[in-house]
């Protein structure tokens, strides 16, 4: 434990002269400031606008986690290929480990961020229903951002940022009927559709057991999903040597 503590303290200070840490910082507040200005002008306020908000949110995080996941391995790669990555600590899983929970703790601040900004703007809905959806958003991306660091370091920044804006394509694309039956296992369709979920249990509140329930099941594949992602990158990452073009 004091081992990772200490590489995901070295992680952040690699990250400090660089733009990762002001992208995550001004990203999710000139996205909150500009939803609130425009919706500012409008003459009445309704949650259906806090409903469009969260899912641009969570529509944009799948780009966003491919591009950032890219750059910061590739820091790693041309640090000196990987090697600084492999051998620092004597677990490998260490300085994996790091990498995917400095990552996961940027963005969900960056999630915080945005969706608390917007809250305190538009105070339309109790701030436990935002604290919920921010918290849905975190774990609906828990997966994807395991995903684009395995692709980062087996294939590169370039795969990762195409994957991200597939991904945001899908996540837009699974808020039309024909995410409805699908959703649960798609994985760029987790944040978006649990957040679309909540407001259906406002709009439809006679349905709100079935929708319950429909939202249980989402979080047990995803929850699932994420175990055996976790675990089997753990085991590929230990193997793992550099590229094969370093090899």
């Amino acid at each position: 434990m004091i081992a990772l503590l200490r590489c995901i303290k070295s992680d952040f200070y690699k990250l400090r002269h660089t733009s990762i840490l002001w992208i995550h910082l001004f990203i999710p507040l000139a996205g909150a400031l500009i939803f609130l200005l425009y919706y500012h002008g409008r003459l009445n306020n309704s949650i259906t606008d806090i409903k469009t908000y969260l899912e641009a949110l969570a529509i944009a995080f799948p780009l966003l986690i491919g591009l950032i996941s890219g750059i910061v391995i590739e820091q790693e790669e041309q640090a000196g290929n990987f090697q600084v990555l492999l051998a620092t600590s004597k677990s490998k899983n260490t300085t994996y480990l790091s990498k995917l929970i400095l990552l996961l703790l940027l963005g969900s601040f960056s999630i915080t961020l945005a969706v608390g900004t917007f809250a305190l703007g538009f105070h339309v809905l109790p701030y436990l229903f935002y604290l919920k959806a921010a918290g849905l958003l975190v774990l609906g991306n828990i997966f994807i951002y395991i995903l684009h660091v395995f692709i980062s370091l087996q294939f590169g920044k370039g795969a990762s940022a195409g994957i991200g804006v597939a991904g945001s394509l899908i996540s837009a694309l699974m808020l039309t009927g024909l995410g409805d039956y699908i959703w649960h296992f798609v994985p760029w369709a987790w944040s978006v559709r649990l957040c679309n979920r909540m407001f259906e249990k406002l709009d439809y509140p006679d349905f709100s057991a079935e929708i319950a329930f429909d939202m249980q099941k989402g979080l047990f594949v995803m929850l699932f999903a994420i175990c055996i992602a976790f675990v089997a990158c753990l085991f590929w990452f230990k193997r793992w040597e550099g590229r094969k073009s370093y090899e």
